[in-house]
C-alpha cells in the first residue's frame, strides 16, 4: 500500500469536512437523502464509493471520524486509483432512536445498488444493520467492505463481504485460549439471555472442547460469559464472579466500554478480561502509526481506532478499482483476492468466506473505570 505524495499540511480539516470541492453547481447529491459527493475535483468521477453509518448514534464521533479517514485516504491518492477518477459519498443509517435503522439500511443499500458508478460500499456498525442492506447489495452485485460486522452469519449467503474484524467465533475461541493458558482446566460458560449472548456461549464451548477445556456447571477455574450491557448486567457478572472465586472472568466485546461496565456492575466488574475484534492504535505497525500521524496533523485529534479501519477498508477498495476495470464484479473479485502485506491493519488475506486472516483480537483487563491492554492474539503485525 503506498500514500500518494500529498503534504499533510495540505490535508487540513475544512477541506476534509467539506463534502465536495470545486465541482461546477457546488457540491451535488448523488445518492438522494446522502451526504453531498466529497470529489475536489472539476467534474464529476468515474466511480463513487460510499459508507452506510449511523452518524446519529451514540457513537457518532466516531462515525464521523471513520467518514473522515476514508476522505482523507482518497485525498491522499489524488481522488484516483490506477486510470480511475473515485469520489466519496457518506450515507446516514440513523434511525429515530438515535440507533441504526433497518428500513435506513435497507434504503441506502438499493440507492447505492441502483447506481451505476457506486463500485463499494462501507460499513455497518452493527451487524443487523448488515443483514438488512446484503440482500439489496447483493442484488446489485456490490461488494460490502466491513470494518467493523462480527456477526458469524454476515459471510455465509450470496452477498459479497470483505470481513476486516475478527468474528464473534473467532473472539469467544480467543478468549479459550487465554483461559486454557492461564492454568484454567474447568470453565462455566454463561450468556446474558439475548440471542447474541447466547451464540457467543456455544462458540466458546465449541472452542473449549477442541482444546480440551472442561465445561463445568457450579464452580470453576474461570468463567467466561457472552452478552452485551444491559438490564441483566449487574446480576449476570455478579453470578459468574460467584462461579470463578480467584479465577479469571473473561467477558465479550458487548460488555464495553469499561467505564459502563464499571457503573453498571460495580467490583464485580473488576479485573475482568475483555475481549475485543481488532488492534488498538498503540500496537500498530509502521503503516497504521504513519496513518495515525497524517489524521492528527489533518484534523487535529487522535483517531478512533474504528478511524483507521474505515481508513483499510478504503485502501482495500481504491487499490481494487486500480487493478480492475472497475466494474463492480471486478473489484469484489479484486478485494477479495487481496494479499495485504503490512497495511494500515497488519497484513492478511481474505479466506473463502471473505473473512480476514489472520484477524486480531485484543484483550484487556478492567482497571476501575478503565482497560488496560494486555496483549493482542492473531495479530499480522510483527
Amino acid at each position: 500500500m503506498r500514500w500518494a505524495a500529498v503534504p499533510a499540511a495540505a490535508l487540513v480539516l475544512a477541506g476534509l469536512a467539506s463534502a465536495a470541492g470545486p465541482t461546477p453547481g457546488g457540491r451535488p447529491v448523488v445518492l438522494r437523502g446522502c451526504d453531498p459527493l466529497y470529489y475536489e475535483r472539476v467534474g464529476m468521477p468515474q466511480r463513487l464509493i460510499a459508507s452506510n453509518l449511523p452518524m446519529e448514534d451514540s457513537a457518532h464521533t466516531a462515525m464521523r471520524q471513520m467518514t473522515q479517514a476514508v476522505k482523507l485516504t482518497l485525498k491522499s491518492r489524488g481522488f484516483h486509483a490506477g486510470r480511475f477518477s473515485v469520489g466519496y459519498v457518506a450515507c446516514d443509517d440513523s434511525g429515530q432512536a438515535g440507533r441504526w435503522s433497518a428500513a435506513k439500511c435497507a434504503r441506502n443499500a438499493r440507492l447505492e445498488a441502483r447506481h451505476s458508478h457506486v463500485v463499494g460500499v462501507i460499513g455497518t456498525l452493527d451487524s443487523g444493520c448488515a443483514r438488512a442492506a446484503l440482500p439489496a447489495l447483493a442484488r446489485g452485485s456490490l461488494l460490502l467492505v466491513s470494518p467493523l460486522n462480527t456477526a458469524d452469519d454476515l459471510t455465509d449467503g450470496a452477498a459479497k463481504v470483505a470481513r476486516l474484524s475478527a468474528t464473534d467465533s473467532a473472539q469467544a475461541a480467543a478468549a479459550a485460549r487465554f483461559l486454557h493458558g492461564s492454568g484454567a482446566r474447568r470453565v462455566a460458560v454463561l450468556s446474558d439471555g439475548t440471542r447474541r449472548g447466547d451464540l457467543l456461549r456455544s462458540a466458546f464451548a465449541r472452542a473449549a472442547a477442541r482444546i480440551g477445556l472442561r465445561v463445568v456447571h457450579g464452580r470453576a477455574d474461570a468463567v467466561y460469559v457472552g452478552g452485551l450491557l444491559g438490564g441483566p448486567t449487574r446480576t449476570t457478572i455478579a453470578v459468574a464472579r460467584r462461579l470463578a472465586g480467584d479465577g479469571p472472568l473473561a467477558l465479550s466485546a458487548g460488555y464495553g466500554p469499561a467505564a459502563q461496565l464499571a457503573d453498571t456492575a460495580g467490583a464485580a466488574a473488576e479485573g475482568a478480561y475483555l475481549f475485543v475484534a481488532g488492534v488498538p492504535p498503540e500496537r500498530l505497525g509502521k503503516p497504521g502509526r504513519a496513518f495515525v500521524r497524517r489524521y492528527e496533523e489533518s484534523i487535529g485529534t487522535s483517531p478512533h481506532p474504528y478511524a483507521v479501519y474505515a481508513a483499510q477498508a478504503a485502501e482495500l477498495l481504491l487499490d481494487a478499482i486500480a487493478r480492475s476495470d472497475a466494474s463492480r464484479v471486478s473489484v469484489a473479485r479484486a478485494v477479495l483476492g487481496e494479499r495485504v502485506k503490512s497495511g494500515l491493519i497488519g497484513s492478511f488475506t481474505f479466506d473463502r468466506d471473505g473473512d480476514a486472516r489472520p484477524a486480531p483480537v485484543s484483550i484487556f483487563r478492567v482497571q476501575g473505570r478503565t482497560a488496560e491492554l494486555v496483549r493482542v492474539v492473531d495479530s499480522g503485525i510483527p
